[in-house]
């Protein structure tokens, strides 16, 4: 189910994309060959006019191929290399910002539907409708509460029969009782039960490996909802392009990539994660997965939206359209990179996510 679910979101934003490139490329004029679901080889085609439209079966992607942007055809006036600079550019840059602007679509639904935050960190404005505060139970892998069968989302309603609101109060209470075994009653997915949690010890003192956080669900009205999340788009470029900045810092200056960058098998494992959390915060995840395709197609590198605005920019610079075989071969060679950097961040995550032990025991 994951990987279905991954494929369906994943399937979204690169149509999302492609379409970015294919209406603006209508809109300027260039004819489009063809408006491909996936990479090839084709599973199935059918034409209508002058463009086919295809199912291809490698489903991580997606393509639009325009009249004479691989082969020098000015003489025909709906050719990609025959159109001004201007819509050159325009055609180059749609999908990213059509990715840009399903991502402020989908924060706009959520937070009219109700996002779930940190009550400590909402805003105090007439705006704002909030839900009554509830605590959530935040594990650490292996941990005694892992163990126990707490997890991550569950509602605490006690420990000891008491109230708590801050994960200090909890550890007062743990000092207070010399570390002994504490229950909790907690609701997991409205169901109501308790676990019993026998504190291990790690280096000189015991640990129950859970904290608690006070969550309040936050609605904002339809009419003002779209400049919060106009709002939240941007700071979510902000945040991916220092990502992205550091990341490249690290491998110039380390030669190490942190653990926090995921390929796309990783990405799918965080999207199961995500998923139990509910409708409302797989679409989040959706706009994040959204920018993210953004910013890094707008790297200007060969093979990328960004790579080939590049090449038009030089191109209408120097006067005269670069040589398209020479082109063409730059961006192959920066595909074929990418997809090597794409197979290294897989298996990584194959090994950091121990799949290989969990496809071992589905198999038995």
């Amino acid at each position: 189910m994951t990987i279905l679910i991954f494929i369906i979101i994943l399937g979204i934003l690169v149509f999302v994309h492609e379409l970015g490139h294919f209406m603006v490329a209508r809109w300027s004029g260039v004819a489009v060959e063809e408006f491909g679901f996936g990479f090839p080889p084709r599973l199935i085609g059918w034409k209508r006019g002058p463009t086919i439209y295809s199912l291809n079966w490698i489903p991580f992607g997606g393509f639009v191929r325009l009249q004479g942007e691989q082969d020098d055809q000015q003489q025909r006036p709906d050719s990609f290399v025959a159109a001004k600079y201007s819509r050159q550019f325009a055609i180059m840059i749609a999908g990213v910002l059509m990715n840009a602007l399903l991502a402020w679509a989908l924060l706009t639904t959520t937070i009219i539907a109700g996002v779930s935050t940190d009550s400590t960190t909402v805003p105090h404005n007439r705006f704002v409708r909030q839900t009554p505060a509830h605590v959530e139970a935040v594990v650490t892998d292996g941990s005694a509460a892992a163990l126990a069968g707490l997890q991550t989302g569950d509602t605490v309603v006690s420990v000891n029969n008491q109230s708590f609101t801050s994960t200090q109060q909890i550890i007062d209470l743990a000092q207070a009782n010399n570390y002994t075994p504490i229950t909790l009653s907690v609701l997991h997915n409205k169901i109501s039960k308790d676990i019993v949690i026998t504190p291990q010890v790690a280096v000189d003192h015991p640990r129950y490996g859970f904290g608690i956080q006070s969550v309040t669900t936050v609605h904002y009205p339809w009419y003002v909802a779209p400049w919060y999340s106009l709002s939240m788009t941007g700071q979510l470029i902000i945040q991916t392009l220092k990502g992205f900045w550091t990341l490249i810092h690290d491998l110039v200056v380390t030669a190490h990539v942190s653990s926090d960058v995921a390929g796309p098998v990783g990405i799918a494992v965080l999207t199961g994660q995500v998923v139990q959390y509910g409708f409302i915060a797989t679409l989040q995840f959706m706009a994040v997965l959204s920018i993210s395709l953004a910013v890094v197609n707008f790297l200007p590198l060969p093979a990328l939206d960004g790579g080939r605005a590049v090449f038009a920019t030089i191109a209408h610079l120097r006067g005269k359209p670069i040589n398209t075989k020479i082109e063409g071969t730059i961006h192959a060679i920066g595909f074929y990179v990418l997809l090597l950097v794409i197979i290294l961040l897989s298996i990584r995550d194959v090994s950091r996510f121990k799949l290989f032990e969990q496809l071992r025991g589905l198999f038995q």
